[in-house]
């Protein structure tokens, strides 16, 4: 077996890859809650009651999905 395929390479990079999802998780996300408009936004969901893991997408206002412009240079079909 060719050292790039061991098995021992295997567990190093899956627990890299863990060590790394959890220093996302438990360090970078928490600190976003500190960025003003997450903040914000934070603060406005407490200030209304909104649980934010009750919300569908179909509550929450449609995005456009590209520019008004492009309607009118881009022909998809002629």
């Amino acid at each position: 077996m060719s050292p790039l395929h061991s098995p021992s390479r295997a567990v190093v990079r899956l627990v890299a890859g863990g060590m790394l999802i959890a220093a996302v998780w438990c360090g970078l996300f928490p600190r976003l809650l500190e960025v003003g408009p997450v903040k914000r936004h934070v603060a406005l969901m407490e200030e209304r009651r909104v649980d934010p893991s009750a919300m569908y997408y179909t509550e929450l206002e449609r995005l456009p999905l590209r520019p008004a412009w492009v309607d009118d240079v881009l022909v998809l079909w002629p």
